[in-house]
C-alpha cells in the first residue's frame, strides 16, 4: 500500500512526484559538476592565462615566454576533456560499459598529453 507511487529509475529510488530535471541529476550529477569545473579551469586557462590554478605550488615557476603556449595547449587540451565527459555522459545513457571505457581512454590520453605539455614548457626538475 505504501509503495504503490515509488518507482525506480536506473539505480536511483524515485517517486512519482519528482520533476525529470531532479531524476536527472540524480542519475547524472556527478558528471555534469566534473564537466562544468573542467570547462571552468579551461576558461581561467585560455582567457585569463593561469597557469598556476593547474600546476602543483612545488614545481617552479614557468617562463614568461612559455606561459601564453602552456595555457593554449593545456586550454585546449582541457577543453577537449570536457567533451569527452559530455560525450561519456551521453554514451551512458545507452551503454554504462562502453562509457566506462571510453572514460578510461580519455583519462589516459589526458594524462599522456599533460606530461608532453610539461615537458616542452616546464622546467624538469622541481623546486
Amino acid at each position: 500500500m505504501g509503495f504503490s507511487n515509488i518507482a525506480f529509475s536506473g539505480m536511483v529510488l524515485l517517486t512519482e512526484t519528482q520533476s525529470p530535471v531532479t531524476v536527472f541529476f540524480a542519475q547524472h550529477g556527478i558528471q555534469v559538476v566534473l564537466a562544468v569545473m573542467t570547462i571552468y579551469y579551461a576558461v581561467k586557462l585560455l582567457v585569463f592565462k593561469d597557469v598556476d590554478s593547474v600546476r602543483p605550488k612545488e614545481w617552479k615557476k614557468l617562463k614568461e615566454e612559455n606561459v601564453e603556449p602552456y595555457a593554449r595547449e593545456a586550454g585546449i587540451l582541457a577543453l577537449g576533456f570536457a567533451a569527452c565527459l559530455i560525450f561519456m555522459e551521453i554514451v551512458s545513457m545507452y551503454d554504462g560499459f562502453m562509457a566506462l571505457l571510453f572514460m578510461i581512454l580519455a583519462v589516459s590520453l589526458m594524462f599522456f598529453r599533460f606530461k608532453k605539455i610539461e615537458e616542452k614548457y616546464g622546467e624538469k626538475n622541481p623546486k
